[in-house]
């Protein structure tokens, strides 16, 4: 018997790339070392930039076959635009496979989001 395991496929690449979004100066970062001995070293300030399409739980989750539960995303684009995870496909293959696609605000698909059907097949 071999081994059941829920399985992630997550989002194609091409919807990994949409929301990927542009890096962002978010604050420039100062950091001083205080040793034991009462030393102090202040390294060079460093840029902190963090993505400018904003990643939130979206409240919603699905559950895999042991009944564990897998939080969904929402991406905010710097436009307010907004879409969501959603599970495209769950095929079967030793447990579930999970295959996410995005969603845009009116609940439509988007089409390169989604997985090719011969993908999802082969599994």
């Amino acid at each position: 018997m071999g081994i059941r395991c829920d399985q992630f496929m997550g989002l194609n690449k091409w919807a990994l790339n949409f929301v990927k979004g542009e890096p962002v100066l978010v604050c420039t970062e100062e950091v001083t070392r205080v040793y034991p001995d009462g030393r102090r070293e202040t390294l060079e300030p460093r840029p902190v930039h963090e993505s400018s399409i904003k990643k939130e739980e979206s409240g919603e989750s699905y559950f895999g076959m042991f009944g564990d539960s897998y939080l969904l995303h929402e991406h905010t684009f710097p436009d307010g635009r907004v879409y969501f995870e959603k599970v495209q496909a769950e095929p079967w293959s030793s447990g579930p496979v999970f295959f996410l696609a995005l969603q845009d605000e009116n609940g439509d698909w988007v089409p390169e989001s989604l997985w090719a059907e011969k993908v999802i097949k082969a599994i």
